[in-house]
């Protein structure tokens, strides 16, 4: 009988975990969406993209009206289209602006999820590209992962340097690590990052909002469950 109990207990910590993610882990893939844009202010402001030719930034121009027009799938096809033809930071532009539309379709597609996480990891190894953009590749090739239910030793293959103090997305990176620690039933772990991000002086509010309501989350998946109390006691008879 107390298998049943055990299996019961298991199922309901795999149940409490999913909730959490599906109600709060989308604050991750939003703030990813919203970094998008920085990107686009990074690449368009730097010398990468200031030394390449004007005629770049027209066909890039012009692909934005075309875009306009198009349903999801031409839309992909065309920003991809222009990323392989353009040797540029317009072309890394574009391929990250597929491979966050890939992105999108994820938990639904796993063929989406799969170009997706193609896309990131070939931008994550483009030594063109700025570290922190490379860096910004790998955090969002682990969010696929993990928004894809993928392989949790992928995920800290692609997000152990971004742990490091000195990067920049080490709160983005913390938080998604511990969101996966969470899904894969590893609360322990999930813990100790939960805890490190509201000590960490640098996380905004709501960063350190979340992680409170993720503890409070954890505190029940980590308590004993009740059946466990009856049976100590009777050991101890």
């Amino acid at each position: 009988m107390s298998d049943i109990f055990d299996e019961v207990s298991a199922e309901l910590r795999r149940d409490t975990m999913s909730a959490a993610w599906t109600k709060y882990g989308r604050y991750i893939i939003g703030a990813a969406v919203a970094i998008v844009l920085l990107v686009a202010a990074v690449i368009t402001g730097s010398n990468y993209v200031r030394n390449q030719e004007e005629a770049a930034s027209q066909r890039y121009d012009a692909l934005l009206e075309t875009l306009a027009k198009l349903e999801t799938p031409a839309k992909i096809a065309s920003l991809e289209a222009f990323a392989a033809a353009e040797e540029n930071g317009y072309g890394a532009l574009a391929k990250f602006t597929a491979a966050f539309a890939h992105a999108e379709q994820s938990t639904t597609n796993s063929v989406a999820a799969d170009a997706a996480l193609a896309a990131f990891d070939d931008l994550s190894e483009n030594r063109k590209l700025p570290q922190s953009l490379r860096d910004l590749a790998k955090l969002q090739a682990a969010i696929v992962l993990l928004d894809s239910q993928g392989s949790l030793q992928e995920m800290e293959l692609r997000l152990d340097a971004l742990l490091d103090d000195d990067n920049g997305l080490q709160r983005m990176a913390r938080e998604t690590m511990a969101l996966a620690y969470m899904t894969y039933d590893k609360p322990l772990k999930a813990r100790e990052l939960f805890k490190a991000q509201i000590g960490d002086p640098r996380v905004t509010s709501l960063t350190r909002e979340r992680a409170s309501i993720m503890l409070e989350s954890l505190a029940g998946v980590l308590t004993p469950p009740v059946s466990d109390a009856p049976a100590a006691a009777k050991g101890k008879k």
